[in-house]
């Protein structure tokens, strides 16, 4: 498949919508639910140019609202993309996909030459450079951590992404990696087993736990409905750090956040003020 460029086909505010869909904490299945999409629209259209190919429905808001409507995550993407195709077109689409291949493009284009082999373990074939992970900013000012607390990880990122994060936030020595949950874990949010995991790995009665997406939110609800909520009580925060910010605001309270702050800072300073 190849298509002249005429224009974007995907948005960065785009990503917001998968993750409100649900499913989508790892990069990986995100980015294969929506080259899927790419895809399936030119098996439908044959278009030759990406504007014209961005111009095929489904868009991005009407596949994403399809998708949650099916459970979130890459698997329902895959089921939303069979429904819309013929026979024929699903054949074509099957021939194109490579979800594995997709899979290492990010890989490569996300760690560079610098990390690709520290991160996933082989030295990068197809994009060279310098990798987006140079580009991350570190959200958390880890001199705000109240001295007083435990402070765990539960993330949709693999544990060496998870050790460079850590290094750069200055937080590789505050946080064991007994008290991380990732996706080497085998569990992912918003299933429950993956908060319940790390409470029995840290062994705290009272915790609360920071995202920023509805995922978070729902991995404390669904907590709440297992045998571990006995053993800790939870408190949902999210904050509005994500790339919509301020306008998730109103969605994460409708959702039912017990604390909607700015940013994980806003919320640090607060404890640190009580814990004192």
């Amino acid at each position: 498949m190849y298509l002249r460029d005429s224009g974007p086909l995907f948005e960065p505010q785009h990503c917001e919508l998968f993750k409100n869909a649900g499913g989508f904490n790892n990069d990986w299945d995100l980015t294969n639910a929506v080259v899927a999409l790419v895809i399936a629209r030119h098996a439908q259209s044959g278009a030759a140019d990406t504007a014209t190919l961005a111009a095929q429905p489904p868009d991005w808001v009407e596949y994403t609202r399809d998708i949650k409507q099916r459970g979130g995550g890459l698997e329902a993407a895959e089921r939303v993309i069979l429904e819309l195709l013929t026979p024929q077109q699903r054949r074509d689409f099957a021939h194109a996909w490579n979800p594995k291949l997709v899979t290492r493009l990010f890989q490569e284009m996300y760690a560079g030459d610098a990390a690709c082999r520290r991160l996933y373990g082989f030295a990068p074939e197809h994009i060279h450079g310098e990798g987006y992970l140079e580009k991350e900013t570190v959200l958390l000012d880890a001199a705000l951590l109240p001295a007083k607390t435990k402070t765990g990880v539960l993330t949709g990122r693999i544990n060496a992404e998870t050790q460079i994060a850590l290094e750069r936030a200055g937080l590789i020595g505050r946080i064991p990696e007994a008290a991380w949950v990732t996706e080497d874990d085998g569990v992912r949010k918003p299933d429950a087993r993956t908060l319940a995991l790390l409470q029995e790995r840290m062994n705290f009665r009272l915790g609360i736990y920071i995202g920023d997406t509805l995922d978070d939110l729902r991995v404390v609800q669904n907590f709440r409905e297992t045998n571990a909520a006995g053993r800790a009580r939870v408190l949902s925060c999210l904050v509005l750090s994500g790339p919509a910010g301020d306008a998730n605001r109103r969605m994460f309270l409708e959702a039912g956040a017990e604390i909607v702050a700015p940013d994980v800072n806003a919320v640090l300073n607060y404890l640190g003020s009580v814990l004192k």
